[in-house]
């Protein structure tokens, strides 16, 4: 088994891509002014406030965004079967099948959006004479997750890379302007 073998397998591939980019970008948006070395250092409160935060939005959005995917497609069976009456499928075991792999697939989301969130502003909280230094991990772990991704959807890793750390980078000052924190 080779590392980025998560990211091989298509079961939870979306819920972990979505889950560590979004915390990396949710952390880069909402701490930029602290973690580019204005204002107040950050602190592991901060940091955990963030990472929840990430977490229930990475995990609410997810789930949302899942479950109605998958339900439509079980609409969609049902039409192409000729049921009779729309969304009896829906209502069925598989319906329910559907509502549990929603649910687990947005707590692997949220879960690796806590950590991906996490991660970056611990480590500013950790060296606060060096804010910045959580800035340039986290563009390296976008870069590296760009990396992977490309080489794992057969597309071009430098590609994806420069786009990820592009859209750290944007994130990171959209943050600093907005002043969130």
């Amino acid at each position: 088994m080779t590392w980025p073998y998560w990211l091989k397998r298509q079961t939870y591939r979306l819920a972990v891509v979505m889950g560590l980019v979004d915390g990396i970008l949710t952390a880069m948006l909402l701490a930029a002014q602290k973690i580019l070395g204005h204002g107040t250092p950050v602190d592991f409160e901060s940091a955990l406030k963030v990472a929840v935060f990430a977490l229930a939005t990475a995990g609410f959005v997810f789930y949302i965004g899942r479950y109605a995917d998958l339900r439509s497609q079980l609409v969609r069976a049902a039409a192409q079967l000729n049921l009779r009456k729309r969304g009896k499928l829906a209502a069925t075991r598989l319906g329910r099948m559907v509502l549990g792999e929603a649910v687990v697939e947005a707590l692997v989301s949220g879960s690796c959006s806590f950590v991906s969130a996490l991660l970056p502003l611990s480590l500013a909280a950790a060296f606060p004479a060096a804010p910045w230094l959580s800035v340039l991990v986290s563009l390296f772990l976008l870069g590296l997750l760009g990396s992977v991704l490309g080489k794992t959807v057969r597309g071009s890793p430098g590609k994806w890379s420069v786009g990820l750390i592009a859209g750290g980078l944007f994130m990171t000052f959209l943050g600093f302007g907005l002043r969130i924190m």
